[in-house]
């Protein structure tokens, strides 16, 4: 067997070897993108669970009452209160919203999520917290948030 075609059959290994290698490369990438969607997801989800839930202590339900109702009776501590857990809600969003915009979240899931926050945006106090707190957020996000129409919050 002569030394050239020893060489072209080497060169046509290698080349297979090069195209499996990228094959492989994509399937990895692809599988990773899939995760770091669903690692997203959870986290958002975790967010909102974590943020929504002090909503279901007494005390913090009736602050956030009495701060939708008349939110100058709030006293220093009590708007102190609302202004973090609402905070905390904004930042969640907002994670979600940077987190939709780098494509690690879902069109549908972002379309759900922003849903349940587009809601809260028509309850008062989260009115009145949001303009006093905007300027901390994301420049787009606060574009965002100040373009949506925001939906009724129904209690009962």
């Amino acid at each position: 067997m002569n030394w050239d075609a020893i060489g072209a059959i080497g060169e046509i290994i290698g080349a297979s070897a090069v195209v499996v290698s990228l094959v492989y490369l994509a399937l990895q990438i692809r599988s990773q993108n899939t995760q770091a969607k669903l690692a997203a997801l959870r986290e958002m989800s975790r967010e909102l669970r974590g943020t929504t839930a002090m909503f279901a202590n007494r005390d913090m339900s009736d602050i956030f009452v009495r701060a939708n109702e008349n939110y100058n009776s709030l006293s220093d501590a009590e708007s102190v209160q609302i202004i973090v857990l609402v905070t905390n809600i904004f930042r969640a969003w907002e994670n979600a919203f940077l987190e939709s915009r780098v494509g690690n979240l879902d069109e549908n899931v972002w379309q759900a999520l922003s849903r349940d926050y587009t809601q809260a945006m028509g309850i008062p106090s989260f009115r009145h917290i949001w303009a006093l707190r905007k300027q901390n957020y994301d420049s787009g996000f606060q574009k965002y948030v100040d373009s949506i129409d925001a939906l009724d919050y129904v209690v009962r």
